[in-house]
């Protein structure tokens, strides 16, 4: 079924697709948008064949509201459109200016696309929208914002048992702590995280996935990844993406045979000083399940506890949404550890691409 989709809402605005990566950027940077709304999200997605539709709300002086989504299809998991998979937050990024029918327009807009499309369920993730026939909220996940506007108030705010923990790790002349500037650096990242995932029965990305974020990413200065080493192994790694006034934790990654020299909490603290070094804001933790020990980890580090309100329509009304933590996958996550990593590594990604989580 195809909808005669207006151009154009009551005040002007224009509704249209954007084409150029530099304006998309340049206005999720200018709206304090998140990283994973950035164009090289969706060009990471694309590696899997994806397809991505950047929607734009244009008045007279630019763009003032965008909705980046990406469209996923999966004869395993259905089709969906999704802002964003594979992240934290995305949905409709605001400039000041834009108005409440501004981002209804372009509710409506992903609306008619899903029924065009004819897919299961829209997702758009953490951000509280006007009401929109058709759509509903609903908070699952939490996350953690750290202010970071200097380091004696970062580490002011971490609980003393995790402030040990960091000490003792940087007191630890087996661990080398750096940050990785080259492609071979985010090799022995990925490394770990084939071992780190399965180890959660969890199927990896393919590193054409992180390449191209590494491609997209770094070189605007918007990805940090740090590293710890023991004898020249990766045992902690983790990536970060900045955007606007936020930097947001993204992918987290622990050699289990070592958590004891607490690297990982070592990481984290090395990720806040990145973020206040490079003049942000804030530091995310990402979403997490309220009341999971990872919860309890992120929640150590003194942060403001937020929900993310995330915002979905059914075409045939209400739905189920995927969720990681059904019974329904205990046993193919049983499975998954238990295979080779040259395995998980063939087959993963083409399993991870249509698990939007």
């Amino acid at each position: 079924m195809q909808h005669n989709i207006p151009n154009q809402t009551d005040d002007g605005t224009v509704i249209k697709e954007c084409a150029r990566p530099d304006a998309w950027d340049q206005f999720i940077e200018r709206a304090d948008g998140p990283p994973f709304a950035l164009w090289g999200w969706g060009e990471a997605a694309s590696v899997y064949g994806h397809s991505c539709r950047r929607l734009v709300a244009v008045d007279d002086d630019g763009i003032v509201a965008a909705l980046p989504l990406v469209y996923v299809r999966s004869r395993l998991f259905g089709s969906k459109l999704v802002s964003p998979p594979f992240g934290e937050r995305a949905s409709v990024v605001s400039a000041d200016r834009a108005t409440e029918s501004d981002e209804r327009a372009l509710l409506e807009r992903a609306r008619t696309l899903a029924d065009d499309l004819e897919v299961d369920f829209v997702s758009l993730r953490g951000r509280d929208l006007p009401e929109l026939a058709g759509f509903e909220s609903r908070r699952r996940f939490v996350t953690f914002s750290v202010p970071v506007a200097d380091e004696a108030s970062i580490r002011g705010a971490i609980k003393d048992s995790r402030e040990r923990q960091i000490r003792q790790a940087g007191d630890n002349s087996e661990l080398t702590y750096e940050e990785g500037d080259d492609l071979e650096d985010l090799r022995d990242y990925y490394r770990l995280y084939l071992r780190s995932v399965r180890g959660h029965g969890t199927p990896p990305h393919s590193f054409a996935f992180y390449r191209t974020l590494w491609e997209c990413y770094s070189p605007e200065d918007r990805l940090h990844l740090g590293l710890v080493r023991r004898d020249g192994e990766v045992i902690n790694g983790i990536i970060n993406l900045a955007s606007g006034s936020t930097a947001s934790q993204w992918g987290v990654v622990t050699d289990y045979d070592h958590r004891d020299l607490n690297g990982g909490s070592y990481l984290v603290w090395k990720s806040l000083q990145w973020a206040a070094a490079n003049d942000l804001d804030a530091y995310e933790f990402g979403r997490t399940r309220e009341g999971s020990g990872v919860y309890m980890f992120k929640k150590s580090f003194g942060g403001e506890k937020t929900w993310y309100h995330d915002l979905h329509y059914f075409p045939d009304g209400d739905g189920d949404l995927p969720h990681p933590d059904d019974e329904r996958y205990d046993r193919l996550k049983d499975v998954w550890k238990r295979l080779p990593i040259p395995v998980t590594q063939f087959v993963g990604p083409k399993l991870r691409s249509s698990v939007t989580l």
